[in-house]
């Protein structure tokens, strides 16, 4: 009888020894080493993997557009395997993908292949860098990294229906007084798109640089609407009273994107809007870090920071708006130049103002709907007080004319609920606040400091004059709450 249990121990210790050498696990392998979209020149470029086993790793082969180039049989330091790429005659122009298959030492080899990483050989206008640039562009051209840095000596047009492509990584210098720009006199097209790990810079060519030591880079009428900017870095731009960044009548793409230390704007829009622009970071520029017209604020994206600057605002010139839309708030006032209105007979718009919203006026201006066209203004700061006050340093009452609602007022989409608004009233027959012939809902709201009246009542209709001073909060009206008519 014992020597069959001693028989049937050592028979469950060899089963049990052979079930713990049986491995199921697959490894784990990833490329670290050229990342992603990376632009490189023709030569020797090292990839690098790391690949990790529950046991051990036994090789790594390597693959370039899915041939097998090489293999790692040793590995090194931190799990990292290695291979040099060094076949110049298959490094053509253009992308390439990566990948890496790790095995471990099981009998039947687990293995795991790596996600594809693409990159790019410069060609085409690569090569090894400085390499200067002027002039007009009418076919199709690419900048490389390998070409760093581009150094622009003189104006650089891109039009003929042409696209000048710039890739992650690329340094582009400008001499002094200088600017790239597209579509100016016919069509043309800029796509500058970087990555988080391969930026592409747009600075000064001084060696010491200052704001303003270059002009910009410019989308103008006949731009293409392919026009985009990502992962950029833009300084020392804005020579000229246009920004680093100067759109007119053509909007692009702009997000990811630095830009600093402009002699003026950081950007300016003129007669349009973004495609898109999000997440972009603006600062020490010698004016405002944004220029848009009252009709494109709409246009503005999220994520956006605009710190640091002479004056940190969103300079709103052009005050039209005929399409309405959603205003959002962009961290720091929108500073209004000039009067805005808010009304089309062919559109009837309606504005929605985000909760948080400040609007500084400059003297004299007045925001007004419902002028001789049709328009709303839905201004509901329940969840974040909306505010309009002066633009001035030192505010005083009547600073700027009034916020007027008048007979063309969509009164049932027309709302000012939690807002503040004060050091208006610089008309003598007005107040911060201007009804005439319309019914708005106006609840919850702060209104002082005016030169003369708190709200001023005009025309046969208007909201009920108790309820207003009954349901809103009013302070240092010399003239008065509430004009009656």
């Amino acid at each position: 009888m014992r020597k069959v249990l001693a028989l049937a121990v050592v028979a469950g210790l060899l089963l049990v020894a052979a079930c713990d050498t049986e491995d199921t696990t697959a490894p784990t392998v990833g490329i670290v080493n050229p990342v992603g979209g990376d632009t490189l020149a023709k030569g020797d470029i090292v990839i690098k993997a790391v690949a990790t086993d529950n046991k051990a790793v036994a090789k790594v082969e390597f693959y370039v557009d899915g041939a097998l180039k090489g293999t790692d049989n040793v590995g090194g330091a931190g799990d990292t395997f290695r291979y040099t790429w060094a076949d110049t005659a298959a490094q053509t122009g253009g992308a390439h993908v990566l990948a890496a298959k790790a095995f471990d030492n099981a009998s039947t080899p687990n293995t795991t292949t790596s996600a594809n990483v693409t990159i790019y050989i410069a060609g085409g206008g690569g090569g090894t860098g400085p390499t200067e640039h002027s002039g007009t562009i009418t076919a199709d051209e690419t900048w490389w990294a390998s070409g760093n840095p581009h150094i622009i000596t003189g104006d650089v047009s891109v039009n003929g229906n042409a696209t000048l492509t710039i890739k992650p990584g690329c340094i582009i210098k400008f001499d002094p007084d200088v600017e790239l720009y597209g579509g100016y006199g016919s069509a043309g097209s800029i796509i500058a798109e970087g990555t988080l790990d391969s930026v592409i810079t747009f600075t000064s060519n001084v060696a010491s640089p200052s704001p303003g030591d270059w002009k910009s880079v410019s989308i103008w009428d006949n731009g293409m609407n392919t026009a985009s900017f990502k992962h950029c870095v833009f300084e020392y731009g804005g020579s000229s009273s246009q920004g680093t960044i100067y759109c007119r009548n053509r909007g692009i793409k702009f997000s990811n994107n630095v830009v600093r230390k402009s002699g003026t704007f950081g950007i300016q829009m003129q007669s349009v809007g973004f495609r898109a622009f999000d997440s972009n970071a603006v600062t020490q520029c010698g004016t405002y870090p944004l220029s848009i017209e009252a009709e494109y604020i709409k246009t503005i994206g999220s994520g956006n920071t605009f710190t640091g600057n002479t004056t940190d605002g969103i300079h709103v010139d052009d005050g039209a708006v005929t399409e309405g839309g959603t205003w959002p708030n962009p961290g720091v006032p929108y500073v209004i130049s000039s009067d805005l209105h808010i009304g089309s007979s062919a559109n009837s718009p309606v504005v929605t103002v985000t909760p948080g919203t400040v609007f500084k006026m400059f003297p004299n201006v007045e925001f007004y709907v419902g002028y001789g066209a049709s328009g709303g203004l839905i201004a509901d700061g329940t969840a974040g007080q909306i505010v309009f006050t002066s633009n001035v340093s030192s505010p005083s009452p009547g600073d700027w004319t009034t916020l007027g609602f008048y007979d063309n007022t969509i009164s049932n989409q027309t709302k000012l609920i939690n807002c503040k608004i004060e050091y208006a009233g610089s008309n003598s027959d007005g107040g911060n606040v201007y009804f005439r012939n319309c019914t708005p809902t106006v609840i919850g709201d702060s209104i002082g400091h005016s030169l003369h009246y708190g709200i001023a009542l005009w025309g046969s209709q208007h909201p009920d004059s108790t309820a207003l001073e009954l349901n809103n909060f009013f302070y240092d009206n010399p003239d008065g709450n509430v004009y009656r008519p």
